[in-house]
């Protein structure tokens, strides 16, 4: 598939990466491995739906293209153990995409590479059911903490930035992320770059005196970071942000677990969500099934940590009941 050239190879390599790029984003991949075998490489993307072997690359020739995205994204190219990380603005013809890359070689020095391709733009939201985007939408002007869950590629930071694109009209938004996942010019938009000590917490600090309407949050991934979040919130900004959390009511637990206080938690958390892409009887079409912990149930949750599933249940059988998903498809979501 690539790399079966003989001969102008600087040109040639660009051509394959080029058509490779292409395959990507025209099958809505989010991530491209390179994976090591004994005899090469195994070329896999992945999107939403599925994880698919697109070519198995031999040991020079997957080389020859692991080196060429390394170089691109600025990377040693003489380093095959070590981990490392780079980032790609890539633009050739109508395409333009920014590739986030990173490496590390196993135990025998084989070097794995994963390129993530990040989105130009923010998709549209469709829901199973509609009504929960309308229940989660009027909380927007409640301000607080609003806190979203879900496995990775399951439109969280989609959604999060289709609600602050709403209040962008009126409101400043500032966004803080590792990386950024989508290029919005309307967001003042602040990237971690550990090596520059531009740290979650270190953001998170200087963004607030910027005094942001509304501040989105990549990831709540420790203490402190949970702990400005919460005080931001508090302090009467808006906060949209992630947590790795199995539902709703689990958001809160593990609030609780990374040191956030009861008390503080019950006046910051406005809302949580837990979310999947469900495919659809139409063509396949992915929609998003929304676990909403409302205000009211917020603060017995607090005081009754668990991991329990809200509306979810409801929303999926009624799904099923009037043809939207497959009976197949509700028994494969059924818990979460």
């Amino acid at each position: 598939m690539y790399l079966t050239h003989e001969g102008g190879e600087n040109v040639t390599i660009a051509n394959d990466v080029h058509e490779l790029i292409r395959t990507a984003v025209a099958k809505e991949y989010h991530d491209l491995f390179f994976k090591p075998q004994l005899a090469g490489w195994q070329l896999i993307g992945r999107n939403i739906l599925a994880t698919t072997l697109l070519a198995e690359l031999s040991l020079e020739q997957g080389q020859i293209m692991i080196n060429y995205l390394k170089f691109q994204a600025q990377m040693d190219l003489s380093e095959h153990r070590r981990p490392q990380i780079g980032a790609w603005h890539y633009q050739q013809d109508d395409l333009s995409i920014d590739l986030r890359l990173a490496t590390v070689g196993d135990y025998l020095n084989r070097e794995s590479l994963v390129v993530r391709l990040l989105a130009q733009e923010t998709k549209s939201c469709a829901f199973i059911n509609p009504e929960r985007y309308q229940e989660l939408h009027k909380l927007l002007k409640r301000r607080g903490l609003l806190v979203f869950a879900g496995p990775t590629g399951s439109g969280k930071t989609t959604l999060m930035y289709h609600l602050a694109q709403e209040l962008s009209q009126q409101a400043t938004v500032l966004t803080i992320e590792d990386p950024t996942e989508i290029v919005e010019p309307h967001f003042i938009q602040l990237q971690v770059n550990e090596e520059a000590q531009m740290t979650y917490p270190a953001l998170l600090k200087i963004s607030l005196r910027l005094r942001p309407d509304v501040l989105v949050i990549g990831e709540i991934r420790d203490q402190e970071t949970a702990a400005i979040a919460v005080q931001a919130a508090l302090s009467g900004h808006l906060v949209l942000a992630t947590l790795h959390a199995r539902s709703a009511s689990g958001v809160i637990k593990r609030l609780l677990d990374l040191g956030v206080h009861n008390s503080s938690l019950t006046n910051a958390l406005t809302a949580c969500c837990y979310q999947r892409l469900i495919p659809t009887t139409a063509d396949e079409t992915l929609k998003i099934a929304l676990d909403l912990l409302p205000p009211d149930l917020i603060t017995a949750a607090i005081n009754k940590p668990s991991n329990e599933l809200h509306n979810w249940w409801t929303d999926l059988q009624a799904a099923q009941k009037d043809g939207t998903i497959t009976e197949q498809t509700l028994q494969d979501y059924l818990w979460g």
